[in-house]
């Protein structure tokens, strides 16, 4: 069932906020795997024709994330488990490749502003605010992805962030047993304030790595 107050969409740029808003609503679990996608049904909510619509759906289906059948149907695709173990990986790499590329832009309101996030991440996690945590934890690293200045570094990262992101709502509720994860932040934030970023980016590494153990149980990536 699609939200109700869903906002119309503006005409200006009417591909690209369809894309979107189609693309956040799998992310976000109001379209679950499974779910039959309308043409119809996805117009009248948004407000839009049914060509945007078609559009949207063909770029979602040729990143993964809804599947049809030729003249037959169209719905969100499953969430396999196993490609957690490909993300985080690259995503680790790639993270600390933005380290290295923000050390020459990074001042302590950028350090302050990580630390602001990780104070409010860890009250979020303390209401147990599972979807608000994911996005502080989000906003927290991106800090340092955003000062890599990197657009390409940037794009890759925020492609592969919004397909784990799906994955850790569908089986984890977003953030489950991530009260570490703000110690670990404060160590990176840590490292940053004294200059040392090869520490912070095993500060990176190693939040990461700690996290997907946490979602799976204990299990690492050589599980």
């Amino acid at each position: 069932m699609l939200p109700q107050d869903t906002a119309k969409v503006k005409r200006s740029s009417i591909r690209e906020q369809v894309y979107l808003q189609i693309q956040e609503w799998i992310i976000n679990g109001v379209l679950k795997p499974g779910d039959k996608l309308k043409d119809q049904e996805l117009a009248e909510a948004l407000g839009a024709s049914r060509t945007p619509i078609r559009e949207a759906l063909l770029r979602l289906e040729e990143e993964g994330m809804i599947q049809s059948k030729a003249n037959s149907w169209t719905q969100v695709a499953p969430v396999d488990v196993n490609q957690a173990y490909r993300l985080y990986p690259m995503i680790i790499s790639l993270e600390k490749l933005a380290v290295s590329f923000a050390k020459d832009h990074i001042n302590s309101a950028h350090i302050r502003e990580m630390e602001q996030y990780n104070e409010q991440l860890e009250q979020a996690l303390n209401t147990r605010n599972a979807l608000e945590a994911q996005r502080l934890d989000t906003l927290f690293h991106q800090v340092l992805i955003s000062l890599s200045a990197n657009e390409e570094l940037i794009s890759v990262l925020d492609g592969l962030k919004k397909k784990l992101r799906r994955y850790e709502l569908t089986y984890f509720n977003g953030f489950t047993g991530a009260g570490q994860s703000v110690e670990e932040h404060q160590q990176i934030i840590s490292a940053l304030r004294t200059g040392d970023f090869t520490a912070a980016a095993a500060g990176i590494e190693r939040n990461w790595q700690e996290s997907f153990k946490r979602r799976l149980g204990g299990q690492g990536l050589d599980a």
